[in-house]
């Protein structure tokens, strides 16, 4: 088995997807890179809560039939999530359980259902065909951002 190259905004055959998040919202753009290199822009386009719209991104990108993925975007913490190693959604209900004659446990569990249907479809859909970077400059994104805001 040969070494595989990293995912970049040059490779072929991928869906780029441009996140901006500023103040609490999100815009995404995204363009295609087809199999001879040549990009398709505007093939997507959503505004509202970052995993919200990369969710609604990712389903409509199955339509689009990409073999990859790489994820722009200037939130930090977004990057993160979407960059090894995985860690699963902050939990979002806790119940204590009694575990022995002596004993409680906090059971946690939930998350954001989004965040989990982003990271299923990545790692479901594409195998895991997929990459997240931090660019500080996503003119599309931001353009559509500051549009949703007016």
């Amino acid at each position: 088995m040969g070494s595989r190259m990293p995912l970049s905004p040059t490779t072929a055959d991928a869906l780029l997807l441009g996140i901006w998040h500023a103040d609490g919202r999100a815009a995404i753009t995204g363009a295609l890179r087809n199999w001879q290199g040549e990009t398709v822009p505007d093939v997507l386009a959503y505004t509202g809560q970052p995993w919200t719209i990369l969710a609604q991104a990712l389903v409509a990108a199955e339509c689009i039939d990409a073999g990859n993925v790489v994820i722009l975007s200037n939130d930090a913490a977004l990057v993160r999530a979407l960059s090894p190693p995985f860690r699963p959604p902050a939990p979002t209900e806790q119940r204590r359980i009694f575990h022995s004659r002596s004993e409680w446990v906090d059971v946690r569990w939930g998350g954001a259902p989004q965040q989990w249907q982003a990271l299923c479809l990545l790692g479901g859909r594409w195998g895991g065909r997929f990459r997240a970077m931090l660019v500080e400059d996503l003119p599309k994104a931001r353009e559509l951002w500051q549009q949703d805001k007016a």
